[in-house]
């Protein structure tokens, strides 16, 4: 907690005496280097990594550990917990600076194999610039290609050490990768995470933690129209558990919680149904709201609707909230002060619904900065997913500059 805070400080007071015109051959590298950024994107996204899909997560790793080795880091795969799908790609290099740094993105995204052939990869214009459209494009394929490209902008005496981890879970909580950030942000000066920022663009003041919510209905089969009433309805039963629960989502800022799946074994239209299993969204702002929601939802559905009907709760905490800290105001002090420079400005957005891999970063209460990905809009779309490639410079030279004063 001591080393936070004097980090904090120390970043506070290099704002007060930053110059206030950028580094012109830094931007200058990074404007020329946006090309480049873009080709690497294409080339991401046109490699579909669904959370799960073990064939594209080769591939992307295979690629990712290809174009870290070739910039001259040591790379590691890790295997993550449990049954989780693909390798985390780690890379290292080893500086002549004073910082310990380590940047974070994940390679897979929301859409599974055959959303690329719906959506490829396409640049359109529009009245703020060209952008790129594709599946994961903004989420978080942006955020990865920012990283290989602001490498190219580094030297060694920008860190005492840099490290860049790239998960395949994210998508689905990092379940499985989740304890293996927090251990690699141990130690670190600060974590810099690219997940992808909005338009206009901004930093996160907290993220909300992201949580399952699975009910499982058993109920009795019969003929749905010889006999319904000998049977037990399951999905009758799933409509009054979704009825029940529906004024426990509190609204925007807030503890968010909907149901979002109906799995149903074997449906058939002439059978009442025996089985269905309702898996619920549950965002929390903080780890204080977590039991008594589960208390709440377990006295909403303590009788079934139905004689006989059993149902089962289980609520699984996945990923903690993240919240911004002392030190970590200080890191996004910082950035804003860095955009400044370039004529451009960084909002500070109020606590999102969204949830993030800096959650598990801060848990080993270092400074943590998100949302150093690329602007864009659409994310979890099936066609509309797109990033802004004006911005592309600024990104760059926001994460190459924010790199070197910390690694510095």
């Amino acid at each position: 907690m001591k080393s936070a805070l004097v980090a904090a400080m120390a970043l506070m007071a290099t704002s007060v005496w930053a110059a206030p015109k950028p580094d012109a051959a830094l931007l200058k590298a990074a404007t020329a280097e946006a090309p480049a950024l873009t080709a690497t994107l294409q080339q991401l996204v046109e490699i579909e990594t669904g959370t799960g899909d073990a064939a594209g997560m080769t591939a992307m790793g295979q690629l990712l550990a290809g174009r870290l080795t070739a910039l001259g880091g040591t790379v590691e795969r890790v295997k993550p917990l449990g049954d989780t799908v693909g390798d985390i790609i780690v890379a290292r290099w080893q500086g002549k600076g004073q910082g310990k740094i380590l940047l974070i993105a994940h390679m897979d995204t929301v859409y599974q194999r055959g959303a690329l052939a719906r959506a490829p990869f396409r640049l359109a214009g529009s009245p703020q610039g060209q952008l790129a459209y594709g599946p994961g494009v903004a989420d978080d394929k942006g955020g990865i290609a920012l990283i290989l490209h602001a490498l190219t902008l580094l030297s060694p005496r920008d860190y005492a050490e840099l490290t860049v981890a790239i998960n395949t879970d994210e998508e689905r909580g990092s379940l499985g990768s989740g304890p293996i950030i927090t251990e690699l942000s141990k130690g670190k000066t600060a974590v810099l995470s690219f997940e992808p920022t909005g338009y206009p663009e901004s930093l996160a003041n907290g993220m909300s933690g992201t949580n399952t919510v699975t009910v499982s209905i058993k109920g009795k089969s019969a003929h749905a129209g010889a006999a319904p009433e000998s049977g037990i309805n399951a999905l009758a039963e799933a409509a009054h558990v979704i009825a029940a629960t529906r004024d426990l989502d509190q609204g925007p800022g807030k503890l968010r919680f909907n149901w979002t799946v109906v799995n149903q074994d074997r449906g058939v239209r002439n059978i009442i149904p025996d089985s269905v299993t309702l898996i619920g969204d549950l965002r929390i702002t903080s780890m204080t709201e977590f039991e008594p929601f589960k208390q709440a939802l377990a006295q909403r559905l303590a009788a079934p609707s139905q004689p006989g009907a059993v149902v089962t709760v289980d609520v699984r905490l996945n990923r903690p909230p993240f919240d911004v800290t002392p030190a970590s105001m200080a890191l996004i002090e910082e950035a804003q002060a860095t955009y400044a420079r370039l004529g451009r400005k960084l909002i500070l957005r109020p606590r999102s619904g969204g949830g993030t891999d800096a959650a598990y970063a801060a848990l080993a209460g270092v400074p943590v900065l998100e949302a150093l990905g690329l602007p864009g809009a659409g994310y979890h779309t099936t066609d509309a997913e797109y990033v802004y490639l004006h911005a592309v410079p600024s990104r760059l030279y926001l994460a190459a500059s924010l790199i070197r004063r910390l690694g510095r």
